[in-house]
């Protein structure tokens, strides 16, 4: 006689909603395939005389997706840089760098360790046009970004000093140095001709910026 015929996971896990039987149950249909519907599948055929059973697996696979993308930055000489792209995909992707167009050559310095890139002790010629490329069997992508590295002797042209500031009596100043500088500049502070000493009274934050030109870089 002409078989019932029943569907089941091999794993036991229920049917999701979605999911469809038609003709007579002799098509089971799965929407929007998923990774979640991945896994065996039994089809169950019984009659008055007897049953069989034919097992089949449905593999989940895509290909990259970018979930982290790198972007272009801009840092001084001596700075440190950490890009980090991260991708889906199954399987899980490997990555790889390039630098203008090729491969990124590692050294003590310069070093990948699960898709991020990261370069200590900057000096300008690590800027470029840099790639990260995510891949698996079933396809890559890429991501890119340019990587500038300045260099420049302190500058106080965009944070220019006040000539004068009033404070009341007994109230509590404080003065920023921060000068334009790649490398990072050091500073001194100067009262007339005399080096400002730390002291009850004095502090010095030993960062450089935009008031009083009592401070030499």
């Amino acid at each position: 006689p002409v078989p019932q015929i029943n569907w089941r996971r091999s794993d036991g896990l229920p049917f999701s909603s979605k999911i469809k039987l038609r003709k007579f149950s002799g098509v089971l249909e799965i929407p929007n395939f998923q990774q979640e519907d991945s896994g065996s599948y039994e089809c169950i055929a019984e009659n008055s005389r007897g049953k069989n059973v034919a097992r089949g697996r449905l593999t989940y696979y895509a290909k990259p997706h970018w979930v982290q993308l790198i972007k272009d930055v801009e840092l001084a000489v001596e700075d440190s840089l950490y890009w980090e792209c991260r991708a889906s995909g199954k399987p899980k992707p490997s990555y790889r760098w390039l630098k203008n167009g090729e491969a990124l050559v590692l050294e003590e310095r310069i070093q990948i360790e699960n898709g991020a890139l990261t370069i200590s002790n900057l000096n300008v010629t690590d800027s470029g046009m840099f790639q990260c490329i995510a891949e698996n069997k079933h396809g890559l992508v890429y991501s890119s970004a340019e990587l500038k590295v300045m260099a420049s002797a302190p500058d106080f042209s965009k944070t220019p000093m006040k000539k004068l500031i009033q404070v009341q009596v007994g109230s509590e100043v404080n003065l920023d140095c921060k000068p334009r500088a790649s490398p990072r500049a050091l500073s001194s502070w100067k009262k007339g001709e005399v080096v400002v000493q730390e002291n009850e009274r004095y502090s010095v934050a030993h960062k450089c910026g935009d008031l009083p030109a009592s401070c030499f870089p």
